[in-house]
């Protein structure tokens, strides 16, 4: 069986999907719709063809059978609920959405959908190096987590006025890995945030997540200007830190290793495959497409579901409105 595929939004991000899935077997990109004309053009260019349609006809096209939808986020719950109408698969691009209530409408949707597989693009869950980190926590080489820290800094020219929570959006990619890694429901957040030049808007956020069992998440999410920071830039890939009752992890993905202490060994690793590819992304948006496909040809479960990021960005939201009030602790 070849998948159709149909291409909502083929600006930069869906780009890249676009060239992975060209690359894969078993599936057929078919169709591409964008708002903006020169992108469909630049994708029928380099992906010879290719067809172009509006979303509603792409939806409805009996050739497609999965959706890819890569578009602003505010636009994605009703390009879901659309493609889902049509009984296409999804694979939709993070953040989920902007507001926590159209992230749990997305999530009630695919749950109303069963036999549908509805996929967000949380790529670094599909990074060998958390993957390693995660079969680690399973394997029980950490105990029960209790703590947990990620920290990610980001170029300045993604200006904060240009994103709905400013630097948080980005920080669901940190929120997503510990509150998957940790296993635990997070009850509270808390968040200060920094500006570099006043009424710039956030370049910093500091947040806080506790969780129902008492065990801490903290994490940093920042943009720098890597221009004149080179030496900076050399530390600024994500890294991330847990503490179990049983051993600590760490990973560092400059270096890309995984370190596990426990009171048996010290254990290292690097995972061999690389972070960088295509765009600037590679084998990770690889692994995230080839997830997607091979859930669909096995009739599912969704290899990131859409409940999951519907929590990681109810997270993100919270900090965001902890950070306006100076710290003032959210329930969820």
């Amino acid at each position: 069986m070849t998948i159709g595929l149909g291409f909502i939004g083929v600006g930069n991000h869906g780009r890249h999907h676009l060239h992975e899935f060209s690359r894969l077997p078993g599936c057929a990109p078919r169709l591409v719709c964008d708002l903006e004309p020169k992108h469909v053009e630049l994708a029928q260019r380099d992906f010879p063809g290719v067809g172009a349609a509006d979303a509603a006809t792409l939806a409805a096209d009996p050739q497609i059978d999965a959706v890819v939808i890569c578009t602003p986020a505010e636009s994605h719950r009703t390009l879901v609920e659309l493609a889902l109408s049509h009984g296409k698969h999804v694979l939709v691009e993070k953040p989920l959405a902007h507001e926590p209530a159209d992230a749990r409408a997305i999530a009630d949707l695919a749950a109303a959908h069963p036999d549908r597989v509805v996929m967000v693009g949380h790529c670094e869950r599909f990074d060998r190096a958390y993957l390693d980190a995660r079969r680690a926590v399973d394997d029980g080489e950490v105990g029960t987590p209790r703590f947990i820290s990620a920290s990610r800094l980001s170029p300045l020219h993604l200006n904060s006025r240009e994103w709905h929570l400013g630097p948080l959006d980005t920080a669901v990619h940190d929120i997503d890995l510990m509150l998957w890694l940790m296993g635990d429901r997070p009850v509270s957040v808390s968040a200060r945030a920094a500006e570099r030049s006043a009424g710039a808007g956030w370049d910093h956020v500091s947040y806080d997540i506790r969780f129902a069992s008492g065990a801490l998440a903290q994490g940093h999410i920042g943009w720098v200007d890597f221009r004149d920071s080179y030496p900076l830039a050399q530390n600024a890939h994500p890294r991330l830190f847990l503490d179990g009752t049983g051993g600590s992890l760490t990973v560092n993905l400059w270096s890309r290793p995984v370190a596990v202490h426990n009171n048996q060994a010290n254990r290292y690793f690097w995972p061999d495959d690389v972070l960088l590819g295509y765009g600037g992304y590679g084998t990770v948006i690889t692994a995230t497409d080839t997830a997607f496909l091979r859930a669909i040809a096995i009739g599912g479960p969704s290899p990131m579901p859409a409940a999951d990021a519907a929590a990681a960005l109810e997270v993100a939201h919270a900090a965001w409105q902890s950070a306006r009030t100076d710290g003032r602790p959210i329930s969820l």
